[in-house]
């Protein structure tokens, strides 16, 4: 028999070399023996991961693809090696591998003489705490249903898109994969990294990735004629369970599936989880099911605007135990080098999840081992000075209203990431449609438009090629022309496709958000602030404030800096902040999802011409940026407020912050509400589009009421109004 050397990679410069002598494991065939290497990883904390090597492949790495020296993706594949050449295979070819990338300008391999040296690569990894590893899951038959257990950073996106493309490859049809994720911002992330792994990036467009929303509505409109969405998300979703329940059709489609991944599973609960195992039973049993969850990530049984949590609710995860799912576990963290960070990562989650101690007792320690492990400590969220943060910053809060405050003080360009904010449809939508009243546009027509109004580009529009190629696989008519019809029906959702909206609220610099707001995002660098220590007066549930701040901690690779929040107390009117101020004001949240709507912005109750609603348009698209921004109520337009700065009317406010000023005002026992909102301001421009058959239309002037597109303001404030007088 002949022995292999064992390869040892870590983070850890003293154990580097610590080889030893493995013996070669003999086949059945005793005449066959296949060499294998054990590579054993180390951290401070000693051994965390095993893997065996069967073959000529060396193991997966981390590629980045460049052309004309930019970089276009970032892919995992086998990384391969003959005659002293290190390469992979991207999309059918091979490619010579220079550092940790490599360069389509360079050409291709010649891959037959080395393609036909490679053999079959088999990898299993187990870690020091025996959960099953990346390399086990993978290996995982088509048809298993596991419930893996998936810490932060553990590599759950690459298991999840590597899996669907090893299936691919296998002969599934894509369009018998579904993946139901949390988030419509993780959508595109997976989609992107599926592409990325598949020889033919295009067979990842087939894949069926959607929120639970977006599927339970795709099931309802594709089997119901008369279905409409209204009544909410929740009766949408109890009304696509019980189409699933009775129709026969929607339970033969769902049969036809061959394997179904689903994401943050610990936060589907509720009719949410009744849909998602009403789903499941109607799958054929051959079809496989992937669950990711991580029980100490489970913070959505709350709202950002208060501490208490829901009434316990029916979970996915109780479902899936009945129903027998296998368990299985990801546990090395790819997130981080940093040995502090991976501490909160590994042993802090452990103390989140292992409830040993009573909730007070592992809160106070989970707050503090954090503190202890952060790379240091900032003032408290009052001194913020967001112009000295670097632009890929993610600052992090508990409470909504300590983000609205801390963006009123800012006075450099930064992001937003709250529930509640408006979709950031990309402005460039609107500069080229907003008066083509026309049902179809050419791609000539289209062309001279963009080189008119488009260019130079501005930070995050696509190319004119791109912008194209992204319109004509919504609302491609022809080879040559666009539906615009069918592009106003997409975009003119309630939640329009990710692709053409931006993640956050506003363009440019660091990010500004609540925890809840902020799961599944990462940045090189974050500050989280904490409430102030003992803040749980108001009757908070002290696990999902454990769970919080571990989420917090979480969104870190390299840095993270800890401080303490304002502790600013404030109530909640339909989900918009207002908290009392000294010398009886009342601050409001101004900018939330209806806030602002066609009519108040081109329509003719505000506008009297067609050219004044133009000056408006053109004076937010020439100052996208403003401050100074006020909204006073108006008797002439049914007194509702009425935008202005600089002395020119902008636009005027929905009638739903009239109506929510009023409860304000009566839960503060004032009346009248306040007809006076100063200290508005604008961060940016985004599209606003409206659906052929809105009823909207009939309110606007002309084009837009024909185009169906119109620029709005990425508008927001925390306004200290008055009340005119007392009760």
């Amino acid at each position: 028999m002949q022995n292999q050397a064992c390869v040892v990679w870590s983070d850890s410069q003293s154990v580097r070399g610590n080889a030893h002598t493995f013996e070669t494991r003999r086949e059945e065939n005793e005449n066959e023996c296949r060499p294998y290497s054990i590579l054993i990883r180390f951290d401070s904390t000693g051994i965390v991961g095993i893997r065996t090597l069967f073959g000529a492949a060396v193991g997966d790495i981390e590629v980045t693809v460049l052309r004309s020296g930019t970089e276009i993706a970032r892919i995992v594949r086998p990384l391969r090696t003959h005659g002293g050449v290190s390469a992979i295979t991207y999309r059918r070819k091979l490619w010579r591998v220079t550092g940790s990338s490599i360069d389509l300008d360079e050409g291709a391999l010649n891959a037959d003489e080395m393609l036909s040296e490679i053999a079959e690569q088999h990898v299993t990894e187990t870690s020091a705490d025996f959960g099953v590893s990346q390399g086990f899951i993978q290996g995982e038959p088509e048809n298993s249903r596991i419930l893996v257990d998936a810490g932060p950073g553990t590599g759950k996106t690459y298991m999840a898109c590597s899996r669907v493309a090893a299936m691919i490859r296998d002969g599934v049809p894509a369009t018998r994969i579904w993946i139901i994720s949390f988030t419509r911002t993780a959508v595109i992330e997976l989609r992107n990294r599926i592409a990325a792994a598949l020889d033919d990036p295009a067979e990842a467009g087939a894949i069926r990735i959607a929120t639970l929303d977006s599927h339970a509505w795709a099931l309802q409109s594709g089997f119901s004629s008369g279905a409409i969405l209204s009544g909410g998300y929740e009766k949408n979703i109890e009304s696509t369970l019980m189409q699933v329940r009775e129709d026969a059709e929607v339970a033969e489609y769902l049969r036809r599936l061959r394997h179904l991944i689903i994401d943050e599973g610990q936060d589907i609960i509720g009719v949410r989880a009744e849909l998602t195992l009403a789903i499941l039973d109607a799958l054929e049993p051959e079809c496989g099911v992937t669950v990711f969850a991580d029980e100490a990530q489970a913070i959505y049984g709350f709202t950002e605007d208060d501490q208490l949590g829901l009434e316990p609710a029916a979970s996915l995860l109780d479902g899936l135990q009945a129903r027998g799912f296998q368990k299985r576990s990801l546990s090395y963290v790819y997130r981080t080098e940093s040995p502090t960070l991976r501490e909160i990562f590994t042993s802090v989650r452990r103390c989140v999840i292992d409830k040993i101690d009573h909730t007070e007792a592992r809160q106070q320690r989970v707050r503090a081992d954090i503190e202890r492990l952060a790379d240091g400590v900032v003032d408290t969220s009052r001194s913020l000075d967001v112009a000295a943060l670097d632009q890929n910053t993610l600052v992090l809060m508990r409470r909504r209203v300590d983000v609205l405050m801390a963006s009123s003080f800012a006075t450099a360009p930064h992001r937003l990431r709250m529930s509640g904010l408006p979709a950031c449809l990309a402005p460039w939508l609107a500069m080229l449609f907003w008066d083509w009243t026309e049902r179809r546009i050419t791609k000539s027509i289209f062309d001279e438009r963009w080189f008119a109004r488009c260019t130079p580009t501005r930070p995050g529009m696509p190319s004119q090629q791109a912008a194209w190629q992204l319109l004509f696989e919504v609302a491609g008519d022809s080879a040559t022309s666009l539906d615009l019809h069918r592009l106003r029906n997409v975009l003119g959702r309630p939640n329009p496709p990710m692709l053409f909206c931006s993640p956050e609220f506003g363009y440019a610099g660091p990010v500004l958000g609540t925890i809840h707001a902020s799961k599944g995002r990462e940045a090189s660098d974050v500050i989280l602030y904490l409430p102030p220590d003992g803040d749980n007066e108001d009757g908070g549930d002290g696990e999902e404030e454990i769970r919080v701040m571990f989420v917090g901690a979480t969104r870190a690779r390299d840095k993270l800096m800890v401080g303490t929040s304002s502790g600013l107390r404030a109530g909640s009117v339909n989900g918009r902040v207002w908290r009392r101020a000294k010398g009886g004001k009342v601050q409001i949240e101004i900018g939330r999802v209806s806030d602002l709507e066609p009519d108040g912005l081109v329509g003719r109750t505000v506008f009297a011409t067609s050219d004044e609603a133009q000056s408006a348009q053109s004076a937010w698209l020439d100052v996208p940026l403003r401050t100074g921004i006020s909204a006073r109520a108006d008797q002439d337009i049914d007194w509702r407020l009425a935008l202005e700065a600089d002395g020119q009317r902008l636009g005027a406010l929905s009638r739903y912050v009239s109506n929510d000023l009023k409860l304000i005002a009566k839960q503060c026992d004032k009346w009248p509400p306040p007809g006076f909102l100063p200290h508005l301001r604008s961060i940016g421009l985004r599209t606003l589009a409206f659906t052929p058959d809105s009823v909207v239309a009939e309110e606007l002037h002309e084009p837009w009421r024909s185009s169906g597109f119109l620029f709005a303001p990425l508008l927001l404030g925390l306004s200290a109004a008055k009340f005119p007088g007392g009760k």
